[in-house]
């Protein structure tokens, strides 16, 4: 940098015993580059910045499962067989990010039962989802169409399995929009 710099003074310095006027002129125009990098440079950092927290965001909201939290009262029911002592119980809740032409799910697996389901539009075009056991196209859950930036959330009860989650738009499917899910 401090080379760039030191050329850049000798080129002024030549230029300005040249011609007093013109290295003026190569002053400023060099003067106002730099500003504008700089400027830019300032922009694109925002631009990281205020990207960075919508990205936070989003991912506190994914991972807040809104149950009602019941004190001094009986324990919540859950509608899953009970597990073997020692075994971690599987997550509840899948996020389903959808852009062109994509489907990406926050975790492959999830436990049978009641199942939270998100699908967040992260792209560009509409999209909607449909989750249906895999092998079939028979609709056991749909989600309305979502414009870009929004989501949807909804409670779904699957036993253990492989489900197929796909955009039902036209073409969305055949593009790539489709996505197993596994129910243990």
């Amino acid at each position: 940098m401090r080379r760039v710099a030191l050329a850049l003074a000798l080129v002024l310095a030549v230029s300005a015993a040249a011609a007093p006027v013109e290295a003026r002129t190569v002053a400023q125009h060099a003067k106002r580059a730099a500003k504008k990098k700089k400027c830019a440079k300032r922009h694109r950092c925002a631009t990281v910045r205020h990207a960075t927290r919508l990205a936070r965001r989003a991912a506190a909201e994914r991972l807040t499962d809104a149950r009602p939290l019941m004190y001094g009262g009986p324990a919540p029911k859950r509608d899953r067989p009970a597990e073997e002592p020692g075994t971690p119980a599987l997550p509840s809740f899948v996020s389903v990010a959808a852009k062109e032409f994509s489907l990406t799910l926050s975790r492959p697996l999830v436990g049978a039962g009641s199942v939270r389901i998100e699908l967040r539009n992260t792209g560009e075009d509409p999209h909607n989802l449909v989750v249906s056991p895999e092998g079939t196209h028979t609709p056991l859950a749909s989600f309305s169409e979502l414009d870009p930036g929004s989501y949807e959330r909804r409670s779904v009860t699957l036993s253990p399995g492989r489900y197929q989650l796909w955009c039902s738009l036209e073409f969305h499917e055949g593009y790539g929009m489709s996505v197993s899910l596994r129910v243990q």
